[in-house]
């Protein structure tokens, strides 16, 4: 985003509406700092300015920054999934998909918030780590996948490492008894990243709605606390059932 400064009044109105705290005053005018700045348009959807000085930047659909829109602005397609947003269905579609099966668990993990964010180079950090432990297969609906370089190693696109996003999803799919092994690898390396990430774990339910106890008991057994989520998605079908 920026300012006009032939424009701007200098009253400040849009400073607090910016979650990344990106606009300041340079002199009597607000400015945004551009390597803060994650491209998520707040300040201008929030209609706050009242000389309407606030727009994007000439560059903000030019690679590498674009990413920076793509997966901050909700109000964005992104381009390698034609969804809007962070850009995936995850596994919460999964009673249509069936992506992640009875003897598996999808793993979600939500790098950054909104407000907080994360930069790509701390994204890499978990790639890597995840690659260290084996886990080399990421979504492929899932925009983190277009950004990779290397997937035995988890590096991801060297022009990349100067951007910062608000969320990203990385999504993978692993068998049950590997769900301790990976949770211990991300518990490790939440350490070394300079923000934060929710993580979602998804299984297929037993008869009468229950959580499988494996996976329950895995979690715990990890030190991670756990509250249950689910999401119907009614009227979609059962499209992998065989008639």
């Amino acid at each position: 985003m920026m300012i006009r400064k032939e424009v701007c009044v200098g009253c400040g109105r849009c400073q607090p509406y910016c979650p990344a705290g990106a606009i300041v005053y340079e002199g009597l005018k607000s400015c945004v700092v551009r390597e803060v700045c994650y491209e998520c348009g707040t300040c201008r959807r929030a209609e706050i300015c009242p000389v309407d000085a606030i727009a994007e930047s000439p560059d903000v659909f030019e690679y590498p920054r674009s990413v920076r829109k793509y997966f901050s602005d909700p109000t964005t397609t992104h381009v390698s999934t034609g969804i809007s947003g962070r850009g995936t269905e995850e596994s919460k579609t999964n009673d249509v998909t069936l992506r992640v099966k009875a003897d598996e668990v999808g793993i979600g993990i939500e790098a950054g918030r909104p407000t907080v964010g994360m930069s790509i180079r701390d994204i890499q950090k978990i790639t890597r780590a995840l690659a260290r432990a084996g886990v080399n297969e990421i979504e492929p609906n899932n925009p983190v996948h277009s950004m990779m370089a290397d997937f035995t190693t988890g590096d991801l696109k060297p022009e990349l490492m100067g951007e910062r996003v608000l969320s990203a999803i990385i999504e993978l799919v692993v068998k049950r008894d590997r769900l301790g092994h990976v949770l211990r690898t991300l518990k490790e390396v939440s350490k070394d990243l300079e923000s934060v990430f929710s993580l979602d774990v998804f299984t297929v339910v037993e008869p009468g709605l229950k959580i499988p106890s494996e996976v329950l008991q895995t979690i715990e057994s990890e030190g991670f606390t756990w509250m249950p989520n689910a999401k119907i998605n009614m009227g979609l079908g059962r499209a992998w059932e065989k008639g």
